[in-house]
């Protein structure tokens, strides 16, 4: 049985794989000649696995191969930064600790030195390691502090490479968010531009609830695509100026699952296809298309009702004249805890003041 016997998903991990390969490689290269060791390796622990991303020397001989893994419970990485491993073990035989373990004498495994790859906000990324096939009792009191160092680096590279990968991604999804926006611009105009404004706000209020920059993001594009499922809904229903009678209610109500269909097929914005199903969901439940509840409710689509919700209130339809913005807080207030989620009601309320703070004089008028 080769040490690497499973397969990871290809997806794994693709940034790693083509922007880091080359640096960490170099940087394993020094550290297995300056410790004279047969292989060294950086590991990811992803799915449950510890997947091999980089290797040089003599991997083959422990059947290590780039790409492929194994279970991660049971390995020494996992053991070493779960503290339950010293980060050097000169000599695995002798060690109780691991002697037993399958992998040692499946992949032959000697001696082992492991350093766990930490990233800034304590995520454990992996292990960057170094076996032997033989023992070698000197790595008890051989200086690691230079595997230690470059052992940072890398993981300093490594995390960098994916905040930049991730920014990349992030901004492709907005480019295509924006682009479905602007072909229900296209039909509506009142819808287009409606859709940026409450894009606006939902990026302010999830800032105020402190979510981090995937979750801003994803109810930026939430907000800019809530309404896209109004492409499959009929003019006849979308510029009435009566209210809509049941049937045509019925019927809008379905703008919801058109525009999850639309999204989740297509591959760039459908990871926030469930997030658009449930933007008309409400806090107690009463909402549409799945009745879902509380916190059952995506964050972004209870962050993007609230929003959207206020500033249709303060918009001028054809069936009605715009509310003062007093009087769309007010409703905000009276519906907390019914239809918005109390916490997004208040976020919102704050942005609307601090907005209003902002834009009232300062000092007098200059005469």
């Amino acid at each position: 049985m080769s040490l690497a016997s499973t397969q990871p998903p290809d997806s794994v991990n693709a940034e790693f794989r083509g922007g880091s390969t080359h640096t960490v490689e170099r940087a394993l290269a020094i550290v297995r000649e300056h410790l004279e060791m047969d292989v060294a390796y950086v590991a990811e622990f992803t799915g449950g696995r510890e997947v091999y991303r980089a290797l040089e020397g003599d991997a083959k001989s422990f059947g290590l191969a780039e790409g492929e893994g194994i279970p991660l419970e049971g390995t020494y990485c996992k053991r070493v930064a779960d503290g339950l491993l010293s980060n050097v073990i000169p000599d695995t035989k002798a060690d109780p600790r691991v002697s037993d373990l399958a992998c040692t004498d499946e992949a032959g495994i000697g001696a082992y030195v492991g350093i766990p790859l930490v990233f800034t906000d304590g995520t454990v990324f992996g292990s960057f390691c170094c076996m032997s096939h033989q023992p070698d009792r000197s790595l008890a009191h051989r200086d690691i502090s230079l595997m230690r160092v470059v052992a940072s680096l890398v993981c300093d590279h490594i995390e960098r490479d994916l905040i930049e990968a991730k920014n990349s991604t992030m901004r492709e999804e907005l480019v295509a968010a924006r682009a479905l926006s602007k072909s229900l611009d296209a039909r509506d105009g009142y819808a287009g531009e409606h859709s940026e404004e409450v894009a606006a706000y939902a990026a302010q209020v999830a800032t105020a609830l402190g979510l981090g920059p995937e979750e801003i993001a994803e109810a930026s594009q939430v907000a800019l695509l809530h309404d896209i499922g109004k492409i499959g809904i009929s003019d006849s229903i979308l510029r009435k100026t009566e209210p809509l009678d049941q049937a045509e209610w019925a019927m809008m109500k379905n703008h919801t699952i058109i525009g999850y269909e639309l999204a989740a097929s297509i591959p760039s914005v459908a990871h926030i296809a469930p997030a658009i199903r449930a933007e008309h969901e409400r806090w107690d439940g009463t909402g549409y298309p799945d009745g879902l509840g509380g916190t059952d409710i995506p964050i972004a689509s209870r962050i993007v009702l609230a929003c959207d919700a206020y500033h249709a209130m303060i918009s001028d339809r054809p069936y009605r004249r715009a509310m003062s913005n007093d009087d769309a807080i007010k409703e905000l207030l009276t519906n907390s805890g019914s239809q918005f989620d109390p916490a997004v009601a208040e976020a919102l309320i704050s942005v609307i003041n601090n907005e209003s703070d902002l834009s009232r004089p300062t000092g007098p008028a200059r005469s």
